[in-house]
């Protein structure tokens, strides 16, 4: 037997929204999420759904209860995925860190790369190092114009 549908039926406001989301919404999860709840609006049941977007029965349920709490702003991603990185810009210990390690080693890469590692207590690749000076070089370029 399928599972039964599980929203209420969205209003005649929330269904435009929801199509205007489907239809023109900026990433594809989201488009998705919005078609998903569309569906269930029409009456397809949860294995369906599952069927149709190829996810687990724990997801369609998600996306149905982020849509209850929060309405069609539930189905948009949320900041924090994905992994963070290990030198950040907005964190000002990275950058005194970095700064400072700067001005006492010169320019050898691979000898501010150790004391970073030694300093902040986890491996960086140079790769790493050489994106966040990058950013850094950037980000202070940027101010001064301001």
């Amino acid at each position: 037997m399928p599972a039964k549908r599980f929203i209420r039926t969205p209003s005649s406001s929330e269904l435009s929204e929801l199509e205007e989301g489907y239809k023109y919404g900026r990433t594809h999860d989201y488009r998705i999420r919005c078609q998903c709840i569309l569906f269930s609006s029409q009456g397809k049941s949860v294995s369906e759904l599952m069927k149709i977007f190829s996810v687990r029965k724990h997801t369609i349920y998600e996306w149905f209860n982020r849509y209850e709490a929060e309405g069609i702003s539930g189905l948009r991603i949320r900041p924090g995925r994905g992994r963070k990185r290990k030198l950040d810009i907005q964190n000002e210990a990275h950058v005194i860190q970095v700064t400072k390690s700067i001005a006492q080693e010169g320019r050898n890469l691979t000898q501010l790369q150790r004391e970073l590692e030694e300093s902040l207590g986890f491996p960086i690749s140079k790769v790493t190092l050489r994106r966040f000076l990058k950013s850094l070089v950037t980000d202070t370029n940027d101010s001064e114009g301001a």
